[in-house]
């Protein structure tokens, strides 16, 4: 019998019921562009433990694109992260928060 470890069970069974299951990262747009990676991180840390932060910055100019992605240490966190801050104002900005997308590297 062939046993399946970490998320491959948890992905094979989210294809069978046709859902996606929720991921420990998330996707922060509409940022300000003078955000920090430090304002970024203390910003989110309330929901929990945060693993990592990322502002996508222009590769020219260094300068963040106004989005970033969070990833957090348990999908609970995750998810009470974007029900609490979807749709707040943060700099003057109205964000969104919604979780992150896998990544599709075929093409």
């Amino acid at each position: 019998m062939m046993t399946m470890r970490g998320r491959g069970l948890l992905g094979l069974a989210s294809r069978v019921a046709g859902t996606k299951a929720f991921s420990t990262e998330i996707f922060v747009s509409r940022l300000s562009f003078y955000t920090t990676e430090e304002e970024f991180k203390n910003t989110f840390s309330p929901f929990g433990a945060v693993e990592e932060v990322r502002l996508v910055r222009d590769n020219q100019t260094g300068r963040p694109k106004g989005f970033g992605f969070v990833k957090y240490s348990s999908q609970a966190a995750a998810e009470k992260a974007v029900k609490a801050m979807d749709g707040r104002i943060i700099r003057g900005r109205l964000i969104f928060v919604e979780a992150a997308k896998e990544r599709d590297d075929t093409g």
